[in-house]
């Protein structure tokens, strides 16, 4: 009996007896392939994938990524800018370039949020996923590191969103390394925009006597003023990064 027939096998019976259901409509689902849209490396056309699904068809194909022209800095979708954002423009990155995945609205903001939130971490090998198709496209090989928690939270909530994830791309062969390190305890949610930059601005740095990468991909959940990607690619460039690229799940 193959490896395969073994696997479907076992899917079965977890069905039988452990029915599960879709994370944001609650729906009995099977834990057979599903069809979702994942972005491509050109221009964000979705192309189909295949997994064990946390979601039923109908949810799983309204997770619509991010497609059409986007921003080089922020990767953030344009609307009648040409090449870069308003926001971007004028600014000095020490980053490559970001590309967030989907928009932090409609479906894809509520699976997050029960994610992040509601404590569904089942989900993160479902982000982890989303990334390791992206991550073959777009930076092939490259190590990945983990934007850090800020001090306190393993210990208030037990688990961090993105370190899952890193861990679950890490059971995928994935290079992970943990050399970043986050000092201020403030929540960059409870800011502003300006108040964002300033605190992320010294909140970040390289562990002490850490190897670091030529090459690296920073991985987070959410963007939205970029100042957490600022700050963290400023620390490794300073530690001799040559080149530092966002990937995250979202943009908001």
């Amino acid at each position: 009996m193959t490896r395969a027939i073994l696997s479907n096998l076992g899917r079965a019976a977890l069905d039988a007896f452990l029915p599960r259901t879709c994370v944001l409509c609650g729906e009995l689902i099977s834990s057979g392939p599903y069809r979702a849209s994942s972005p491509d490396a050109e221009g964000g056309r979705g192309r189909p994938a295949c997994s064990a699904s946390p979601l039923c068809r109908a949810c799983a194909e309204s997770l619509v990524p991010i497609s059409g022209p986007r921003c080089r800095c922020c990767g953030s979708p344009l609307i009648s800018e040409l090449a870069t954002c308003m926001r971007c423009r004028g600014r000095d990155w020490a980053f490559d370039a970001a590309y967030p995945l989907f928009l932090y609205d409609g479906a894809f903001k509520r699976l997050l949020s029960a994610y992040k939130f509601g404590g569904r971490r089942s989900l993160a090998a479902f982000f982890a996923e989303r990334f390791a198709e992206s991550l073959q496209d777009l930076w092939p090989g490259r190590p990945l590191v983990p934007v850090p928690p800020r001090p306190g939270k393993l210990a208030e909530r037990g688990w961090d969103q993105v370190e899952e994830i890193a861990r679950s791309l890490e059971r995928r062969g994935f290079d992970i390394v943990r050399i970043l390190e986050r000092r201020s305890p403030a929540q960059q949610k409870r800011l502003g925009r300006a108040a964002r930059l300033e605190n992320a601005r010294s909140a970040y740095n390289v562990r002490e006597r850490a190897a670091v990468p030529p090459e690296l991909v920073l991985i987070d959940d959410v963007v939205t003023t970029c100042a957490t990607a600022q700050a963290c690619a400023a620390a490794l460039r300073a530690a001799g990064a040559r080149s530092v690229s966002v990937l995250a799940l979202a943009a908001d």
